[in-house]
């Protein structure tokens, strides 16, 4: 069909009389737009169909609901980006409030001068272990409790 100049897709059509409408519908179904090689519909066929029972209020519903759905997926999109936002927001001011830490850090251990080696050395923890059942049990005690397990 016609390359450019194509704005609409879709339209309706109402006529008061419905024998005007069913007539208008048989006789411009699959007819060319227009004639003249010049113009950028040439090429372009009508497609039209009568719609029994099809009243206006129909289509002002659908194009309403439609509306309606649209506007609700943005206000999904909105919420989403609104939170992804605020979240890195939050993540880069953790970032900054530890930066500032680590420089307290850091100016402390100049400061201090001879602990400074020790600053930059961070504290080793020891964590009392249980010791296994080889090591505290031996003997009969251990053979009743791994019976008892079997």
């Amino acid at each position: 069909g016609g390359a450019g100049g194509k704005r609409y897709t879709e339209g309706c059509v109402e006529f008061e009389n419905k024998k005007d409408d069913r007539l208008i519908g048989e006789r411009l179904n699959n007819t060319p737009i227009t004639n003249h090689k010049r113009s950028v519909h040439y090429g372009d066929l009508w497609n039209v169909k009568y719609l029994r029972k099809f009243k206006w209020e129909h289509l002002t519903e659908k194009v309403a609901y439609e509306r309606r759905i649209r506007e609700q997926k943005m206000r999904i999109e909105l919420m989403q980006a609104r939170r992804e936002n605020a979240a890195y927001a939050e993540k880069v001011e953790q970032g900054m409030v530890l930066d500032r830490i680590e420089e307290r850090r850091k100016k402390r251990g100049k400061s201090d001068n001879g602990s400074a080696k020790d600053g930059n050395k961070k504290k080793e923890r020891r964590f009392r272990q249980t010791s296994t059942m080889e090591e505290s049990t031996s003997g009969p005690a251990k053979k009743a409790v791994l019976g008892s397990l079997v």
